[in-house]
């Protein structure tokens, strides 16, 4: 069964362990719904970017990625 926008909303605050990443991964999301971008858009981005906030833990900011490896 699909994931719903609200769902994927909710799991930035239980999935991402570092508020920094929180913030920013809800500021994206915030900046996707005033560009109007669909609800399937926005979904399918957050349900990337949880993942990889999750991946990084609690230990790194999106800020300090420097490298694709």
């Amino acid at each position: 069964m699909p994931t719903t926008l609200s769902t994927t909303v909710r799991h930035i605050c239980d999935k991402v362990p570092n508020a920094v990443n929180s913030q920013l991964i809800a500021d994206f999301h915030q900046y996707m719904k005033e560009n109007c971008t669909s609800q399937r858009h926005q979904n399918n981005n957050l349900k990337a970017i949880i993942p990889f906030a999750d991946f990084l833990r609690s230990e790194m900011t999106f800020y300090q990625v420097q490298s694709r490896v």
